[in-house]
């Protein structure tokens, strides 16, 4: 009885996994996966990070303790998002909805945690390949995508898309801190850069 249990246990905790990311194929699945991953423990240490620093000051403006304290409650909600275990990534293949103007990926903000994945999100540089300042970093990366698209749901942050690219993004935070506090690409690549940065060498330090 005991040995049936476990089995069926397995079966549908596969399921799940499978239904977890409809629509992607083998290798799709599996990079999926990882990304996410790699969005949750990125977004944990961003919202770590939230302070009076150059990365806080370039996406998200002048600093005030209001507005850290907005930020990181906001990635402190996506976090909670990836720990939800009701993540449902869905490959849109279709290239309908969303897609059709060479998004990423996109969301309805009342469905979550429902990320559609356009097939030009697997063409996205991966988060060791971020070089901030280069014409292939300027959308970020496919991990600091589903930062972005998590944002966006109403029971996490409720974000808007003010703007788009790294150098829009960072020339609108200079002059509108509260847009930017409500800016999806805000987040992304605030979160991004808290890891590049401090992947860099400083002088006088060992190296990592």
């Amino acid at each position: 009885m005991r040995l049936a249990v476990v089995l069926i246990f397995l079966v549908f905790g596969q399921m799940a996994m499978a239904q977890a990311t409809p629509g992607c194929d083998v290798s799709q699945a599996a990079m999926v996966r990882e990304t996410l991953d790699q969005a949750k423990s990125l977004t944990i240490k961003a919202a770590a990070a939230v302070g009076d620093t150059p990365e806080y000051a370039r996406w998200f403006g002048s600093y005030s303790e209001h507005n850290a304290e907005t930020v990181r409650a906001n990635l402190k909600a996506i976090v909670t998002a990836f720990r939800s275990g009701a993540v449902v990534t869905q490959c849109d293949t279709a290239r309908d909805d969303g897609c059709s103007s060479g998004e990423y990926a996109w969301v309805y903000p009342y469905e979550p945690y429902r990320i559609y994945l356009c097939p030009g999100f697997f063409n996205m540089i991966p988060l060791q390949a971020l070089k901030p300042g280069t014409t292939a970093s300027d959308n970020g990366t496919a991990v600091g995508t589903i930062v972005h698209e998590m944002s966006h749901f109403n029971t996490v942050a409720r974000t808007a898309d003010h703007c788009y690219t790294r150098q829009a993004c960072a020339a609108m935070a200079s002059i509108d801190p509260v847009r930017a506090i409500d800016n999806a690409d805000s987040y992304q690549y605030f979160t991004e850069d808290v890891i590049y940065y401090a992947s860099q060498p400083v002088a006088g330090k060992p190296a990592r």
